[in-house]
């Protein structure tokens, strides 16, 4: 037993969120059948879009996870609801058809306009052709080879749809272990007469379309080359224990550790500080995900006589800083041209 598995020995249950996207929505149905112990009437997917069910997994015969598998209905009609279901998710599966390899590339873009952690495992059904059949169609082009090299993805062979839990399960663990949470991608090949066995399922793959995004807000990617350069510029009382892990040490309470990509605050409490039992449940447990609001009168901060009117002014001299026609908002730029001509050529 490695120190990668070790934290979660005093949890015997990892309970998980995962979605399955693509338009093979026959073979997402039968893939949700064969893996789940427990699910909801599949009609729930064509009446509200999503259908849930229950996969217990046991990982290397010691771990348990329960995995909620949220089946999304990828349909033109669903279109404008998928992505309310998609909060919460440590994976997304999406099955690509050999013959629409190229709505990895949609799904891509569309996912990670919404998540900046999570991993996302693209498996394409062979049925009449090969991996290098696909790879010389598609992967040589140079959209597909920039994605692959700069994104790290992963590509494998498999041959069961058990696998697909494994690299769910060994990525869950890692993230764990190093607190590094930068989305995880996966290509997945695996023959269709594999994935369902003794199936005479069938199934034509749906056209992708575009999710709602008008009235949805979508939680962009943080910028943190641009927050970390502005960070240090402050000079604040703050330290950076690798690129994305911002450390505050709180003489009161600890440490607390914020993850740049997204906002998240953990808490390493003092008491474990000063403790350092490595058998105790909670020094194990350690740090904790803390939720951080807004206050209904204070707002975001807690700093006595700093409330949103300072935090305001702070936003307008970074805005104004660097700010140029193009990066400050057009009503701003208006009155700076008007305040830029001269009253004689009014005239």
């Amino acid at each position: 037993m490695n120190s990668l598995e070790m934290p979660f020995l005093s949890n015997p249950l990892i309970k998980k969120k995962i979605c399955i996207l693509g338009g093979m929505e026959n073979y997402k149905d039968e893939f949700q059948k064969k893996l789940s112990s427990n699910s909801l009437p599949i009609d729930n997917k064509r009446n509200i879009g999503v259908n849930i069910s229950k996969i217990d997994f046991s990982f290397k015969n010691y771990l348990k996870f329960e995995f909620l598998l949220w089946n999304i209905d990828c349909r033109q009609q669903r279109a404008y609801l998928r992505t309310l279901f998609y909060n919460g998710a440590e994976a997304i599966i999406i099955f690509i058809s050999e013959t629409r390899v190229n709505q990895i590339l949609d799904y891509f873009d569309e996912i990670n306009a919404r998540f900046p952690s999570i991993t996302i495992i693209f498996c394409i059904l062979l049925e009449n052709f090969t991996r290098e059949d696909i790879n010389a169609r598609h992967f040589k082009n140079e959209d597909f080879d920039s994605i692959i090299k700069s994104n790290n993805i992963s590509i494998n062979e498999i041959s069961k749809p058990l696998d697909i839990m494994e690299q769910i399960c060994s990525i869950t663990l890692k993230r764990n272990k190093y607190k590094e949470m930068d989305n995880a991608y996966i290509i997945d090949f695996i023959p269709l007469d594999l994935l369902f066995v003794n199936s005479n399922i069938s199934d034509e793959c749906n056209d992708y379309f575009e999710p709602e995004t008008r009235n949805i807000n979508i939680a962009q990617t943080i910028n943190t080359d641009l927050l970390i350069e502005y960070v240090l510029n402050l000079k604040l009382k703050v330290h950076f224990e690798s690129t994305n892990w911002l450390i505050i040490n709180n003489k009161e309470f600890g440490r607390f550790s914020i993850y740049m990509k997204n906002g998240n605050v953990y808490y390493y409490p003092k008491i474990c500080e000063k403790c350092k039992d490595d058998k105790c449940f909670k020094y194990k447990k350690a740090p904790f995900f803390i939720c951080i609001e807004a206050d209904d009168s204070t707002g975001w901060t807690n700093i006595n006589g700093f409330n949103q009117s300072e935090l305001l002014i702070i936003t307008k001299i970074l805005a104004l800083l660097e700010g140029n026609e193009k990066t400050l908002p057009k009503s701003v730029v208006g009155q700076i041209k008007k305040l830029n001509m001269c009253d004689r050529f009014k005239m």
